[in-house]
């Protein structure tokens, strides 16, 4: 680490000690005394001039009643890009710096510690989408990022990269189409927004259609289905495209024929 970078670090980690010390009504003669430390010693790490001891770390976050990962966040303005898994990095906003809506449903100590769980879960969260970016999947939140994330895992398949939409491929390249539906919500599986001649002729080329059913967050099934199988959805979608229309807005496939025609790939039946 550079000497600029040091100094940096012990800045932003001061501003960080000060930050949650006001936030939680905390005089610097206060969190002093709880650590055994001078007043002027806080003063110095507050200002970025001292790099505290671990031990004094660790007694800081127990003062502020935090954790130390949770303490210790403190990546830098300039260090934020639109990357997904950065911004998961930046620090927790604290309450103190918000001004909520007059009749808000909770108070501020339950926002600091809901916030506080949050910055923990976020943790996981990283964890999750660097797991999902091996898979090609750039934000977990995004389209069932999640579920398609689990999907790809228990099938052994993975994105296919510079493809739109869930274009999973294998190892030796064959193409298959992803589709999830949460059948607490839905009935039916949505397709494309703008479904076109050119986004059905790739539906008929996969070499399989695999449907994860949900039932919220929980993987209830898995089909596998082949195209043929849905040719009389095909069908008639190119006959309303053909005969005029330059797109179809979502058509959308019924549970019931995925679960008649499809193969039940999960649970494994004996």
């Amino acid at each position: 680490m550079s000497f600029e970078r040091y100094k940096e670090v012990k800045q932003l980690f001061g501003d960080r000690v000060q930050a949650l010390r006001k936030d939680r009504g905390i005089t610097q003669e206060q969190l002093a005394e709880d650590i055994d430390k001078s007043v002027e010693h806080i003063s110095y790490i507050e200002r970025g001039e001292r790099a505290p001891s671990f031990e004094t770390i660790l007694d800081i976050a127990e003062a502020l009643k935090v954790s130390v990962p949770y303490l210790m966040n403190v990546t830098p303005q300039t260090d934020i890009s639109t990357n997904f898994l950065t911004e998961l990095q930046t620090p927790v906003v604290l309450p103190s710096l918000v001004e909520p809506v007059k009749e808000a449903v909770n108070t501020t100590k339950e926002r600091r510690s809901d916030l506080e769980r949050l910055q923990t879960a976020l943790g996981a969260i990283q964890e999750l989408q660097s797991l999902a970016n091996e898979y090609g999947i750039n934000d977990v939140f995004q389209d069932n990022g999640g579920k398609v994330l689990q999907v790809l895992i228990l099938l052994g398949l993975r994105i296919s990269p510079g493809r739109e939409g869930n274009d999973a491929i294998d190892a030796e390249k064959n193409e298959y189409e992803l589709k999830t539906i949460n059948k607490l919500l839905s009935k039916s599986v949505t397709t494309n927004h703008h479904l076109n001649l050119d986004i059905l002729a790739k539906y008929r080329a996969v070499k399989a259609w695999y449907i994860a059913v949900y039932e919220g967050i929980l993987l209830k099934a898995i089909y596998r289905v082949d195209p043929t199988s849905l040719e009389t959805k095909f069908s008639y979608w190119e006959s309303r495209i053909r005969g005029g229309m330059e797109s179809i807005n979502n058509p959308k496939i019924p549970l019931s024929l995925i679960e008649k025609e499809g193969e039940l790939v999960y649970p494994k039946q004996n």
